[in-house]
């Protein structure tokens, strides 16, 4: 539990993100600790990982037939050449050999050198392993899911035997042609095949990314070896054939997180595997059937290229006796049976060295054939606005696309040159030439001339039917009508409005379709603007005067003989009083006014109100003639109806 907890803070504690460039294994990772996210589809990373690990380890020895404490240490190096491909979005598969070199350094201590010699080891490639993952979905922004089955075989090409051997003397624990087992990796190779599978998790916590994988894994490793007993001088009293198969399943759970810092990427990862068919316990409540490792790192990345430096450090204990097959026990005298040995085998693949320096190259090409991209807006040239248009190439096999609403529009293309034809319905087509490159990105925009078409009319009194001399404008310009009140004007084709304006009369505006290379016909009929007189008011009273009753009948005559027609009523003050107290009295008179037109028969929905209080004089509030003139209401014709 105390190891779990020790892994839980690291993982929190830990930062870093890590492109997509390949693990041990091939696959898209860290090192140890697999990404749940694939590799892009056709791209392939290449990986040589080199990782040393050191490991002073205190042992008994008998020099000149006393028993000391020395000191010796394990180098373990470890090289793995890895591959991984992205297959699809889904699919990544990933290979790996690995190289392995174990070398004692044996501590200095009275004659023993003399006896032993220096250094004790052997190196050779170990292992060959193939890896495939699955994820289960690879277009999410934040979670990601998978699973990573795999399977390491037996390559071992190194000394005359894949176990480190004692070739130079004895020295008390180690016998002259005996396999050291009680080093921490005392095997090049397991001599057999391994193989399990992996569930991933990935998620992205911005800017960090955090990777757990739980594994459950099966190794097997063969041993044959001549166990030898010796007596107090050294001499074989007695042997034992071992030849066994010793299969360790393996629960490992393992966390990495990431944190990208520019060009850096800052990493860390803890591992456990705890070997489910051993129970060790030292009686001190030191457990010896699992080991657990940290390793913080950081990744340099130049442009697809990348350069890991690494470090490990081991927090479970290593005890030698429970990694020499039984060898003590038989040293002892006792007859073991296999099960007996399998017991205190070496763990598969060595326990964690103590700590360690590891240094990677990787680099991840992009073997997929990238289109090129072309992009862009298409408008009309007159007014800015953008179109809906075909953009077709004739000389190539790229399928036409149209550009939206907005007139953007984007085509994969093979690179190279190409036709461009740009096609709008109303508009002069357009055609030119692009190159591109491979996965190059070329923007182009298409402004088109609309084709051209005419519009004409007659401009004419809507109550007499006389011809008016009247302008004509347009997006497209401006004309004036002759006497006769004919117009004639070129307007792009498609839809456009005009406007007819003219002095006395009121505006009228028209939408018409412009048939291209032809003739559109549009008439106008304007009507008389209309202007009521203004109404006044005694001082502070808004009742209506019989003057007034005379302006406000005739304005409700033309109301009600020109339906549709709406006025905005404004009620007005002089200056004298408070500006609350005005603008109350103003309120009134133009409600007054509104009231009055309605008795006359006017509907309510052409009148509006509005007061200003004395906010708008007609003139200065300087004399009682002018606050005279300020006392009204005034007459805003809204709209007038359409003939």
């Amino acid at each position: 539990m105390r190891k779990l907890f020790i892994c839980a803070v690291i993982i929190t504690m830990a930062a870093g993100s890590a492109m997509a460039l390949p693990s041990y294994s091939g696959l898209r990772g860290l090192n140890r600790v697999a990404d749940a996210r694939t590799s892009e589809k056709g791209f392939l990373s290449i990986g040589l990982f080199t990782f040393l690990g050191i490991s002073p380890d205190e042992r008994t020895a008998v020099i000149s037939g006393e028993t000391t404490n020395v000191t010796d240490t394990e180098y373990s190096g470890t090289g793995f050449f890895a591959l991984g491909y992205g297959i699809s979005d889904r699919f990544e598969i990933g290979a790996n050999v690995s190289y392995l070199m174990n070398q004692l350094a044996r501590e200095d201590e009275g004659s023993r050198l003399d006896i032993t010699g220096d250094w004790e080891g052997d190196d050779g490639f170990s292992e060959a392993g193939l890896a495939l993952k699955y994820t289960f979905n690879p277009n999410s922004e934040s979670a990601w899911f998978g699973i990573k089955p795999w399977a390491n075989f037996s390559v071992y090409q190194g000394g005359d035997n894949r176990y480190i051997y004692n070739g130079d003397g004895w020295d008390g624990i180690w016998h002259l042609d005996q396999p050291m087992f009680q080093l921490r990796r005392p095997m090049i190779n397991s001599g057999s095949m391994s193989y399990g599978g992996d569930f991933l998790t990935s998620f992205n916590l911005k800017p960090l990314v955090l990777h757990a994988n739980l594994g459950y894994h099966m190794f097997s490793q063969d041993f044959e070896f001549t166990d030898s007993r010796y007596d107090a001088s050294g001499n074989v009293v007695a042997t034992e054939e071992v030849d066994m198969t010793v299969d360790d399943p393996v629960l490992r759970i393992a966390g990495g997180i990431e944190y990208p810092a520019g060009t850096t990427t800052l990493f860390a990862e803890v591992e456990w595997r705890r070997f489910l068919d051993r129970e060790f316990e030292d009686g001190n409540g030191k457990r010896f059937d699992d080991c657990i490792q940290i390793a913080p790192g950081a990744r340099f990345d130049f442009n697809g290229f990348a350069m890991d430096i690494t470090g490990s450090y081991c927090l479970s204990d290593f005890d030698p006796e429970f990694n020499d097959l039984g060898h003590r026990y038989f040293q002892a005298g006792q007859t073991l049976t296999e099960e007996e040995r399998a017991r205190y085998a070496p763990f598969p693949g060595g326990y964690f060295p103590e700590y360690g320096l590891g240094i990677n190259l990787m680099y991840t090409a992009d073997l997929n054939a990238h289109p090129s991209i072309l992009n862009g807006t298409v408008s009309d040239e007159v007014t800015g606005e953008p179109l809906v248009a075909e953009i077709s190439f004739p000389d190539s096999d790229a399928d036409a696309v149209f550009s939206n609403t907005n007139g953007a529009y984007s085509a994969q293309l093979s690179s190279g040159e190409h036709s461009v034809l740009v096609t709008a319905e109303g508009y002069i087509t357009e055609s030119t030439t692009i190159a591109a490159g491979s996965g190059e990105t070329v923007t182009r925009y298409f402004q088109l001339m609309p084709v051209a078409g005419t519009v004409t009319g007659t401009v004419t009194d809507a109550a007499t039917g006389n011809p008016v001399q009247a302008s004509i404008s347009s997006s497209a310009g401006e004309v004036t009508t002759g006497n006769d009140g004919q117009y004639s004007m070129e307007c792009p084709a498609g839809e456009i409005t005009l406007l007819a304006k003219s002095d006395g009369y009121s505006n009228q505006s028209r939408t018409v379709m412009v048939p291209a290379g032809d003739t559109a016909v549009q008439n106008f009929e304007l009507s008389l603007s209309l202007s009521f007189e203004n109404v006044y008011f005694d001082y502070d009273r808004y009742n209506i005067r019989p003057d007034a009753q005379v302006i406000l009948n005739q304005i409700a005559d033309i109301l009600k003989s020109n339906p549709g027609t709406t006025v905005m009523i404004t009620g007005n003050t002089d200056s004298d009083g408070t500006a609350e107290y005005n603008q109350e009295l103003a309120e009134e008179r133009a409600m007054a006014v509104r009231n009055y037109l309605i008795s006359r028969g006017v509907t309510e929905a052409a009148l509006e109100t509005v007061s200003y209080g004395e906010e708008k004089p007609a003139v200065p509030n300087n004399s009682e003639e002018n606050k005279a003139l300020n006392r009204r209401a005034e007459f805003i014709i809204l709209s007038t109806p359409v003939r």
